[in-house]
């Protein structure tokens, strides 16, 4: 058995039901597919009820996670044998532009006013051990603009690891102890070849200038990131790679499926 967990980390909104839950059940069964874990079939299941539970008896069934998901015409992403994808773009983004940081949606749907955002986190295990906890979220007020430090802790390109959201997370906790949260609310991680790479919660977007964000290949050695997909496939970033000059030269954003696209400016350590 595995030492570490698969975990999809998403948002619940009211109205609108589990953000992009589609590409989180692609990249889950994705993964479990080449880690070899089981149970990752049933993990639509398991967060219907999970949310059920969490919600009021009066919420309707449309509000709870469905199969196929939040977008039917994912088919293309669950499908995909790349962990880059290059597909036309399959689904609209859910209010993620580079001046929206909360992820767009409002936080009350009309009829369901004493509802709020939820943080679902759901973990697989190698054996199919599915577990799912709910915790009350508030998304970031949409001018948030957070500060980002570089850590000296640095990413392997070789590490396998790194393209999957896993439990064993000791090179992204290392280098956010590197900082308070009162000196960075986000620390940047470099490959061994000094090349950004992302954070150690978020995908990261290089803005510079051209109209499309740019954000670094999987190869440089990080997590395939569902919001990072989601923005591939509609076509408002590419991959590409770039250095950290071009990086201070241009407008970095730094984001994850949970809490949308955040505005960044880097200090020096």
């Amino acid at each position: 058995m595995s030492d570490f967990q698969l975990i999809e980390t998403m948002r619940w909104e009211p109205g609108a039901g589990i953000v992009r839950l589609a590409l989180h059940m692609a990249r889950l069964k994705r993964s479990a597919g080449r880690l070899g874990f089981l149970g990752a079939e049933k993990a639509e299941d398991h967060l219907a009820e999970a949310i059920a539970e969490a919600l009021p008896p009066s919420v309707p069934s449309g509000h709870l996670p469905h199969k196929g998901g939040d977008y039917s015409s994912l088919q293309q992403a669950q499908g995909a044998t790349s962990n880059e994808i290059a597909s036309p773009a399959i689904s609209p983004l859910v209010g993620e532009m580079p001046d929206r940081a909360d992820g767009g949606k409002a936080l009350h749907a009309t009829g369901t006013s004493s509802l709020f955002p939820l943080r679902v986190r759901l973990t697989l295990d190698s054996a199919g051990e599915i577990d799912i906890t709910t915790t009350p979220f508030t998304p970031l007020p949409t001018d948030t603009i957070w500060t980002v430090r570089l850590a000296k802790t640095r990413l392997s390109s070789a590490d396998p690891l790194l393209r999957h959201k896993t439990s064993r997370r000791a090179v992204y906790e290392a280098a956010r102890a590197e900082y308070s949260g009162n000196e960075a609310q986000e620390v940047l991680l470099l490959n061994e070849h000094g090349a950004p790479c992302e954070g150690t919660i978020t995908s990261i977007f290089l803005d510079d200038g051209s109209g499309i964000l740019k954000t670094p290949p999987i190869a440089c050695g990080l997590l395939a990131g569902v919001l990072r997909t989601e923005m591939i496939c509609a076509r408002r970033a590419r991959v590409e790679r770039f250095s950290l000059g071009d990086l201070r030269k241009g407008k970095l954003y730094m984001g994850n499926s949970l809490r949308g696209l955040i505005a960044c400016e880097i200090l020096s350590a």
